[in-house]
């Protein structure tokens, strides 16, 4: 999938510089043969590049946007939400090392030992 979002952006990328390439070309032609002034030309290159700044954003945007849902739907999570889990695991562990100082030490090995058989990746939110 990402080689074909990749040649998709890079067929609309080239499309794009052919496209802008043949206005500069009939553009100039224009101020050769009289028909525009150059201050005429530098104004329609002006617009055009405003124009072209302008949809480049909104691609970025929507390409990041479609990017992020693939990864979405491809089962990777946000970087805050892996912050959260990596944040209540820190606090768990340290939950563990209390319980393990005020007295509960075997009850907490068994805890342990039984989650050593979990396989990795396994979640208690899957259905």
């Amino acid at each position: 999938m990402n080689n074909f979002l990749k040649s998709g952006f890079l067929l609309g990328l080239g499309a794009a510089v052919a496209g802008k390439e043949k206005v500069d070309e009939t553009i100039m032609k224009l101020v050769e043969k009289g028909n525009m002034t150059q201050a005429e030309a530098d104004t329609i290159f002006d617009d055009f590049f405003k124009k072209g700044e302008s949809k480049s954003g909104e691609w970025n945007k929507e390409f990041k946007e479609m990017a992020r849902n693939q990864l979405t739907e491809l089962g990777f999570v946000r970087r805050e939400e892996l912050d959260t889990v990596q944040a209540q695991l820190v606090l768990l562990r340290e939950e563990i090392s209390q319980l393990r100082n005020s007295g509960l030490n075997k009850e907490i090995d068994q805890v342990e030992n039984g989650m050593e058989n979990i396989p990795p990746g396994f979640s208690k939110d899957i259905d």
